[in-house]
């Protein structure tokens, strides 16, 4: 059951990847710009890593690999989000989170908590108890001051929960007909 949601996450994704990254054409100018410049690869690659949390963490790195494996989430989450409002960046630009002086913040500038807040008050909010609770672990790399990491069982189910977000994302982005939709790979 996880390794196959671990293959959607990654199939979507690299189809994500693939048509986002040459969109010129497709998308609008700035949209397209932005997405040819973004790292999606990284994206795609941070996928390939998920399956290593399915296994039993040695007691003597359990908790490094717990808060690691949040980290990936939280990189994961943070860049479908990316994605998101730079495929929609015309949309974005007209209502942009702002900085304090009231300047639009750029999507690919806006940190997590901000798109979080963004996404789940002008899109979904679906998802916000996922996002938050992957936000909070995932910072947990920050180890200096105690936080909940959760279980491994936790993390392993957040990576299925992880699969449900990309989905919902993804289908609310243009693709000119379903051959180019990843969400049917």
């Amino acid at each position: 059951m996880h390794r196959k949601a671990i293959a959607k996450i990654i199939a979507v994704t690299e189809g994500m990847e693939r048509f986002w990254r040459h969109s010129h054409g497709w998308a609008p100018v700035g949209a397209a710009a932005l997405l040819a410049s973004a790292r999606l690869d990284r994206q795609t690659s941070f996928t390939h890593t998920l399956a290593d949390y399915l296994a039993p963490f040695p007691p003597n790195e359990s908790e490094a690999r717990q808060i690691l494996g949040y980290a990936t989430l939280r990189s994961l989450c943070e860049g479908v989000l990316k994605v998101f409002f730079a495929v929609w960046l015309d949309d974005y630009l007209r209502d942009p989170v702002r900085d304090r002086s009231g300047s639009p913040v750029p999507p690919e500038d806006v940190s997590f908590d901000r798109l979080i807040a963004f996404y789940s008050k002008k899109i979904d909010a679906d998802h916000e108890v996922f996002l938050r609770r992957v936000q909070k672990r995932g910072n947990a790399i920050h180890h200096f001051t105690d936080r909940d990491i959760g279980t491994q069982d936790e993390l392993i189910e957040d990576i299925a929960l992880f699969r449900d977000f990309l989905l919902a994302v993804n289908r609310g982005l243009p693709y000119p007909d379903d051959i180019y939709n990843p969400s049917y790979a």
